[in-house]
């Protein structure tokens, strides 16, 4: 039996087709949106940023606004606006976390180096000539920009990006190739909930024909929670014109255990909370539970001396933890994989042989292009990762350890409804420190270094995205194939925007100016990690794969649990993201929606717990349309000088 709580899976009727003009129009819009202000919200304006977390700023405000102001002059039908959705969805993964420092990758390592940081000594003699930007005044003007009367030199630029832009070419078709063939097991047979889609979802399953509103936004309890969530941002809003006037406070300070104890950060996310009533009971237990468990472990160790160092800079700061994750994340997914065997022989079976049993009708790819796509994918990437220095089997390693984090990302935002998480342990620091340097050439530590462009701080990435479009295209009946399309266009035109507005950006102003992700530090850590770990050549440190198999014995003794006792309250998903970085900025905020649910449900049960879902979608949606007015007013009267409105750190 489902849990309650699950959205209405109301369908469109065949006849009323998705992918129209309209809906492709809208969505390129929104693409475009997210694509471009992205980066112009982080690095012009300093703003709320747009494209941060797993459900973006750049996504939700536009099509709130779609569905309320827009849906009935232009005659949007249900198909449409979830294609709407989810290209702007896809699209606001791509600007800031990942193109941004793409594009950092092909101008830094020549223009930053200098005799002390040993860039020169220990990687330009490794650099491929196709894959970054070359000494020249083309690279200068990148960070100082354009003298007058010159025009950008995008001549220097063709080699590079085609190279590049053919490498994310190829991940995104493994990516989409693999939430194509996951999404039986997911969808139909597990039934996950996918929690962040429950307002976009709710959105549009809710409409009434002559109505404007959608049924949850006519009810007083969620313009309550809605006031309560949108009213502190519009107080702050107001302290922007006048100084004088106290600061709405999203952090309440910490709390602590003791001085050998990581803080228990006290912030107060309203949307973080709405998102949390919508998780499932004993997910939403173990996360906070798993939580305050590695709080006490990290403390307990540093009590009694036991120093693991050296921590993932993208994933978990304490690394005993951090690597313990990692374990659990092995298993996570690989029990998942397990659980779909049948279901993947079936795949197999219609992709190679044509089983005419197996039905794939309901695929937005069918299953023979789904594999072969997923494979031809993968040994491009392989391809690329060894022409641009990698030894053979470092790239297998790499790629396998992609796979698993990309998944397990994936598999906890769609299950646990977190906005934001990374991975414990990227595939870079799992090949440093799970084999040691010592026998790696500089050639493979330099392309180490240029992959962590692409694939490393993965605050957004574009895997969920894509699981979140197959979860909500799923719920549209009729032919399915015509979808993809919106997927595709999404990411081509996500991808080519963004670039063009970096570029044009960087050369017009100077990308000198932007500091972070094209020239501070956060473009500086790759290269300065290759030549770390080439300069000083690290052994296997056997403490990190120790903890790495504690995690996995602890999720087997979870999975075991479970399957013996139907109500052990303690969910492996907890144990994975618990400990993860940001999860840990917003762990409070979870609690809170957990202690909400938890007691909506013992006081009032189901018929209580559904009168009060509107209410929580009022704190998402009131966080959504009070940063979106931030956003708007910063670029009125505030450009340059914008106000952040944090929603997890």
């Amino acid at each position: 039996m489902a849990e309650v709580g699950a959205h209405r899976d109301t369908k469109t009727t065949p006849d009323e087709r998705a992918l129209t003009w309209k809906s492709v129009g809208l969505g390129v819009l929104l693409v475009l949106i997210a694509a471009i202000g992205g980066f112009y919200a982080r690095h012009v304006l300093h703003t709320s940023r747009l494209a941060q977390n797993h459900l973006s700023l750049a996504v939700v405000f536009p099509f709130v606004m779609t569905v309320l102001f827009l849906r009935r002059p232009l005659k949007l039908n249900r198909g449409e606006l979830l294609v709407i959705f989810c290209m702007g969805l896809i699209a606001s993964t791509l600007p800031t976390y990942f193109l941004s420092k793409l594009l950092a990758n092909l101008v830094v390592p020549y223009y930053l180096a200098d005799p002390t940081n040993g860039w020169a000594e220990y990687t330009h003699g490794y650099l491929p000539s196709w894959a970054v930007i070359q000494p020249g005044l083309a690279l200068t003007w990148f960070f100082e920009g354009l003298p007058r009367g010159a025009s950008i030199p995008w001549d220097v630029w063709f080699v590079p990006l085609f190279w590049w832009l053919s490498l994310i070419g190829a991940m995104c078709a493994v990516l989409l190739c693999t939430v194509v063939i996951l999404r039986k097991p997911w969808i139909e047979y597990e039934r996950i909930d996918y929690p962040l889609m429950e307002l976009p979802l709710a959105m549009v399953n809710e409409i009434e024909d002559g109505r404007r509103l959608p049924e949850f936004m006519r009810t007083p309890v969620f313009w309550f929670g809605f006031c309560v969530s949108i009213l502190g941002i519009l107080w702050n809003i107001a302290s922007y014109f006048n100084p004088n006037l106290p600061v709405y406070p999203w952090r309440y300070g910490s709390v602590s255990l003791g001085r050998e104890f990581q803080p228990i950060l006290l912030n107060l996310y309203w949307p973080v909370i709405g998102f949390a009533y919508f998780i499932k009971m004993d997910v939403g237990f173990s996360i906070w539970f798993f939580y305050l468990l590695g709080v006490v472990e990290e403390g307990l160790f540093n009590r009694i001396g036991l120093e693991v160092k050296e921590p993932d800079p993208y994933g978990t700061s304490f690394a005993a933890v951090g690597w313990q994750t990692f374990g659990v994340w092995l298993v996570l997914v690989g029990w998942g994989l397990w659980i779909a065997r049948s279901h993947l022989k079936d795949v197999w079976r219609k992709a190679v042989y044509r089983d005419r049993d197996v039905d794939d009708s309901r695929e937005m790819v069918s299953y023979r292009m789904a594999v072969f796509g997923f494979v031809g994918g993968l040994l491009y990437m392989a391809g690329w990762l060894y022409a641009s220095g990698m030894a053979l089997w470092v790239v297998v390693v790499f790629l396998v350890v992609m796979m698993v984090t990309f998944l397990g990302i994936t598999r906890i935002v769609a299950e646990a409804g977190l906005i934001t998480i990374r991975a414990p342990v990227v595939a870079q620091h799992f090949i440093v420190f799970g084999f040691g340097t010592s026998e790696l050439s500089g050639a493979t530590m330099t392309a180490l270094g240029m992959s962590y462009g692409w694939y490393g701080d993965m605050k957004t990435m574009l895997m969920p995205a894509l699981g979140h479009t197959v979860k909500l295209m799923d719920t549209v009946q009729g032919h399915k194939r015509s979808l993809v399309w919106a997927a595709i266009l999404a990411m081509g035109i996500g991808v080519l925007a963004s670039v063009w507005y970096i570029v044009y950006m960087a050369y017009h102003t100077g990308a000198g100016n932007y500091g972070g992700q094209l020239a501070g530090d956060l473009a500086r850590l790759p290269w300065d990690i290759a030549v770390k770990y080439s300069r000083s050549p690290v052994a296997v440190d056997w403490t990190k794969l120790v903890f790495m198999a504690i995690g996995m014995g602890l999720t087997v003794g979870l999975y075991m649990l479970r399957s013996r006792f139907p109500g052990w309250p303690l969910h492996p998903l907890g144990l994975a993201a618990g400990s993860a970085y940001p999860v840990t900025n917003v762990v409070f905020s979870l609690f809170l929606g957990w202690m909400a649910k938890s007691a909506i449900l013992r006081l009032g049960g189901g018929g209580a717990y559904r009168l009060a879902r509107p209410f929580f979608l009022g704190l998402i949606m009131g966080h959504y349309v009070g940063a979106g007015i931030s956003f708007f007013v910063d670029m009125i009267w505030f450009p340059g000088q914008g106000h952040g409105i944090p929603i997890s750190d």
